[in-house]
């Protein structure tokens, strides 16, 4: 009867020792993460939040120590070779909005679009949609517009729970339009280090 008992019980202590070990591997694995922690897409927003994109963005302790952040939108040509001067960058979110919180870590939420983009946003022919950031454990919130330089959207394509930061950058939303010119732009909304 001892020998069964023994036993039962480094049975339970293998078992205990092994859920534990995963538990910490998990959350080693958390710790390590840095780039898209949660996604959710509401094809009815309603006003103020959620809006139709939105993602919870959290850095680990390095990547948050390891430069300063912002989060532009980089617009180019689709139509035919592009260089460098076709491409426009415009600060959304300042770097100095983006800080890390009490923990040490750049953690944030935002949020893109409304279900109609507002029509003529600067120029006749453009559209626009809202774009909010919302610091998670700091006072700190910006809002602004994403200016796409056509009418017609033909691709919105937002990136997933589980993307990574890869070399200080992380694609968050990519818009293809097309003006009345029937001429294509791609826009893209990054958050990139400095």
């Amino acid at each position: 009867m001892k020998v069964v008992t023994t036993f039962r019980w480094q049975i339970v202590l293998v078992l205990l020792a092994g859920s534990l070990g995963s538990a910490f591997a998990v959350k080693s694995a958390e710790a390590n993460f840095s780039g898209i922690n949660e996604y959710f897409f509401e094809p009815n927003p309603q006003e103020i939040n959620p809006k139709t994109y939105n993602w919870e963005i959290k850095l680990n302790q390095s990547d948050s120590r390891n430069g300063t952040y912002e989060i532009a939108q980089i617009t180019r040509p689709r139509n035919g070779a592009t260089t460098t001067a076709d491409t426009t960058s415009t600060i959304l979110v300042e770097s100095k909005i983006i800080v890390p919180n009490q923990d040490g870590v750049i953690d944030f939420k935002l949020y893109v679009g409304d279900k109609e983009p507002r029509q003529n946003m600067g120029r006749r022919g453009y559209i626009g949609q809202p774009i909010i950031f919302s610091g998670i454990g700091t006072a700190n919130a910006q809002s602004g517009w994403i200016v796409l330089p056509g009418a017609t959207v033909d691709q919105v394509v937002p990136t997933s729970k589980g993307t990574p930061l890869t070399n200080g950058s992380l694609s968050v939303i990519s818009f293809t339009v097309t003006n009345a010119a029937g001429e294509k732009f791609q826009a893209d909304v990054i958050l990139r280090r400095k």
